[in-house]
């Protein structure tokens, strides 16, 4: 590598795809417990949800090491502050998906039949709205090559809209929850009133997030 391109350094996009893919495995993990809690057994959930508290951890230490390496470079092709920005999102959606998992430890939450239809929805909008913006992470290089325009940056985009999409359909889902949640109060205890309020708005945060970071990303690139 010449001395320009010591200086410059590599581009950040691959440190931050390797943490995506640590944050993934915290969201599938999350999708694991959720639906072995939601199943209707009486399942155990607390190795699985321990389980995702260690994949959180290990996104901890990739989240510092990328940290440490970003402060070591004297230049980067995209402000550092910006990528310290991505990161953070891509950590705290890691974040997210372990309170989840802890929420549903705390008791053997049972399924509401007057929820059920909607939740597996909420469940559903919310990941494909992770789904839709760790494609974006993949992306980076491509769009690096193609010199942040063109068919990359349009289809980067496109991509974009559609994590806004299912945010906002995730929204309109979960206002339809706490609705009939509110509804049903008197046929459930005030402990499974709580957990399920306390899970919806933790779940939620996975669409909420991955939004902010699709919207990160494209302005910290000005697409």
């Amino acid at each position: 590598m010449s001395a320009i391109g010591r200086l410059l350094g590599r581009s950040p996009f691959h440190s931050l795809q390797i943490h995506m893919d640590s944050v993934t495995k915290c969201v599938l993990g999350m999708e694991h417990v959720l639906d072995s809690a939601m199943s209707g057994g009486d399942v155990d959930i607390s190795e699985m949800a321990l389980e995702v508290s260690d994949l959180e951890h290990q996104t901890d230490i990739i989240k510092d090491d990328i940290r440490q390496k970003l402060v070591r470079h004297l230049f980067m092709s995209v402000n550092r502050q910006r990528v310290l920005d991505i990161l953070s999102i891509q950590d705290r959606i890691a974040d997210a998906a372990e309170d989840v998992c802890v929420v549903l430890t705390f008791k053997n939450l049972k399924l509401v039949p007057q929820l059920a239809e909607d939740f597996a929805t909420f469940r559903d909008k919310n990941l494909q709205a992770f789904k839709t913006v760790k494609l974006i992470v993949e992306e980076l290089n491509d769009l690096v090559e193609s010199g942040f325009g063109g068919a990359e940056a349009e289809k980067v985009n496109n991509l974009v809209r559609q994590v806004a999409k299912f945010e906002h359909e995730a929204d309109v889902v979960q206002r339809a929850l706490i609705k009939k949640l509110f509804a049903a109060e008197d046929s459930i205890s005030y402990g499974d009133f709580y957990l399920w309020t306390r899970l919806v708005r933790q779940l939620g945060q996975l669409a909420n997030l991955s939004e902010n970071l699709a919207n990160t990303i494209r302005s910290t690139l000005d697409l």
